[in-house]
């Protein structure tokens, strides 16, 4: 008797598994396919009933400066929504750019709070243009800040 090479013994144990998951399952004449699920839960709320969060700009100019420098900027904003605000990240999109301070409580309606970010210009000659999001429970849930600004490189008049 010939003996069963591992591979054939593998297809003949996981064969029945592929019947178990073919996804044909039918339970009172529905289907698992027939599913309808939501994208996200925010969708379905009252868009009336969410915090908003109301920056008093979005954009802010660092100007000009050498290369090397630090700079700090830091965005306000005030919860104009019916709930409390919570942030839940603030990301930036390069390791040059963080985000070094924001409110990690929830911020109740009609208060004010503050975003801090720093931009590091060591090796970014040039202009600069860097985005920060804000995730939050507002509607949509995520908010873009942008960071521009020149550096100029020792070199360069």
């Amino acid at each position: 008797m010939p003996l069963i090479t591992p591979v054939l013994l593998l297809a003949l144990v996981s064969l029945p598994g592929c019947l178990l998951t073919d996804h044909s399952e039918n339970t009172d004449g529905i289907s698992t396919t027939d599913m309808q699920i939501p994208a996200s839960g925010y969708q379905s709320g009252d868009a009336s009933r969410q915090p908003v969060i109301s920056f008093d700009s979005t954009a802010l100019d660092m100007g000009r400066m050498a290369e090397g420098v630090q700079v700090e900027r830091t965005y306000s904003f005030v919860n104009t929504g019916k709930i409390d605000l919570v942030i839940t990240d603030v990301r930036a999109s390069c390791g040059c750019t963080v985000a070094k301070n924001w409110p990690r409580m929830p911020i109740a309606p009609g208060a004010r709070g503050t975003i801090t970010v720093g931009f590091n210009s060591q090796g970014r000659p040039g202009k600069q243009h860097k985005t920060i999001t804000v995730v939050a429970n507002t509607t949509p849930p995520t908010t873009v800040l942008t960071l521009s600004g020149e550096v100029i490189s020792p070199d360069r008049p």
